[in-house]
């Protein structure tokens, strides 16, 4: 191959990767689509477990209810009762993860009422135009309803919630059924999945839920997609164009696992990273995009919940399953929330809930509030956080296990409706000490 030929070859896989990475949120999508019902929420009644890897680092906070839509095929009805004095959020995220919609107690003039979902340009139907319309861009979109829930005895009252609130397809009949799910999550998959099948599916979903930059439909045609029916056929492709896009692949998901965030979006300290962009709304930044849908899919925007991640400890060594930490918050130091804040643990790098013999994931609020964990004398707590039981009272009591069969884990803060400090990334979290 002479300088000509290995430039072109170069170039080739430059776009192959740039084309990857714009499409693996919509594959991501899709794997965690796969096997839900079309026509209804599902609820989780209880917290989520270590049994749960449907959606990476879900929170133990609140009870989600998740929903999906086919709006190519009908519209979507959607209730939402008059809820107070309860957070609760209505994200709906499109089909490459930008959150296109909240709804919640942020918004009370956007809260309650009869809405409609539309997909572009789709005609309100006879009958329902005193409905709330919202349009959409995809035919695919999660709707993922979470609820403020104060502890395990607070699931009855929840529950209730969750079945007032409705989403229905207009046409059910007109409904496909859905891909059943595989045995693997949906980041095994995305880790596993050939580039042949990655790219086949990602222009079959294309055909419905539409690329939105111009440059990137014109590399795909170079790899002979068509842009107005989706398809795709990798046997139809050279052994140069196949090389570029299994190449283009690895380039781009070796990117995604280095989680080498955009540094306009975080402010460093001390261990953690605080968040304060760049998540639900990414513009063009399509790297940003792909590493929050395999790290983190379904985030929210900052506005709604502000997330602070730590992976180190205080002196930047990465946290280690095998080691004790102390994770000491000030009597004046507690987040900054205007409804609650938490602090849950993740295996890594699973993204998963860890198991554990107390059943414990997070310590937050309510946790403070009803006793479970408990403060020092002078107002201040203390988290005790290893793989084996700590001795000693208190130690014992505010223990948030680490993983036993994972080498290193992660935490995340979550400030549920952040004040303006914590969104600008000017207040001071925690330390995280090892001991």
């Amino acid at each position: 191959m002479n300088n000509k030929e290995e430039q072109k070859m170069a170039n080739l896989k430059e776009q192959a990767k740039a084309l990857y990475l714009y499409g693996f949120p919509l594959v991501v999508t899709e794997a965690t689509h796969w096997g839900a019902d079309d026509k209804t929420f599902q609820h989780l009644r209880t917290f989520p477990t270590d049994k749960v890897n449907k959606i990476v680092k879900m929170n133990n906070d609140t009870l989600y209810s998740t929903a999906w839509t086919q709006l190519a095929r009908t519209p979507y009805l959607v209730h939402i009762p008059k809820i107070t004095e309860r957070y609760y959020l209505f994200p709906i995220l499109d089909a490459y993860t930008n959150v296109v919609e909240s709804i919640g107690t942020r918004t009370p003039d956007r809260a309650e009422g009869d809405y409609i979902l539309l997909y572009q340009d789709t005609p309100v139907p006879a009958g329902y135009e005193s409905y709330r319309v919202i349009r959409l861009q995809d035919s695919l979109n999660a709707v993922l309803l979470r609820i403020e829930t104060r502890g395990e005895a607070d699931y009855p009252v929840v529950n209730q919630i969750q079945d007032s609130i409705t989403i229905r397809p207009l046409y059910p009949e007109r409904v496909r059924p859905v891909r059943q799910a595989p045995e693997l999550s949906p980041a095994a998959y995305v880790e596993t999945v050939s580039p042949k099948e990655f790219f086949t599916l990602f222009a079959a979903l294309s055909a419905e839920n539409p690329i939105r930059n111009e440059a990137y439909v014109q590399i795909f045609e170079q790899f002979g997609y068509d842009r107005t029916t989706g398809a795709f056929s990798w046997d139809d492709l050279t052994a140069e164009q196949q090389q570029a896009l299994t190449e283009g692949s690895r380039l781009g998901f070796a990117e995604i696992q280095a989680g080498k965030r955009n540094p306009k979006y975080t402010v460093q300290h001390r261990g953690w990273l605080s968040v304060i962009g760049g998540v639900g709304t990414y513009g063009t930044d399509y790297l940003q995009r792909a590493e929050t849908a395999y790290g983190g899919w379904g985030a929210n925007i900052i506005q709604d919940s502000a997330y602070l991640i730590a992976a180190a400890d205080d002196s930047g060594a990465p946290l280690a399953s095998r080691n004790r930490y102390r994770l000491h918050i000030p009597a004046d130091g507690y987040p900054h929330a205007s409804v609650f804040w938490s602090i849950t643990l993740y295996g890594e790098p699973s993204k998963y809930l860890v198991s554990n013999p107390i059943g414990r994931y997070k310590v937050n609020t309510y946790d403070l509030e009803n006793g479970s964990v408990e403060k020092n004398p002078d107002g201040s707590l203390d988290i005790f956080i290893a793989s084996e039981e700590p001795e000693g009272g208190l130690a014992r009591k505010n223990w948030l296990p680490a993983p036993a069969a994972e080498e290193h884990f992660t935490l995340a803060l979550r400030v549920y409706t952040p004040d303006e400090l914590t969104i600008r990334g000017e207040w001071e979290p925690p330390v995280l000490e090892r001991i």
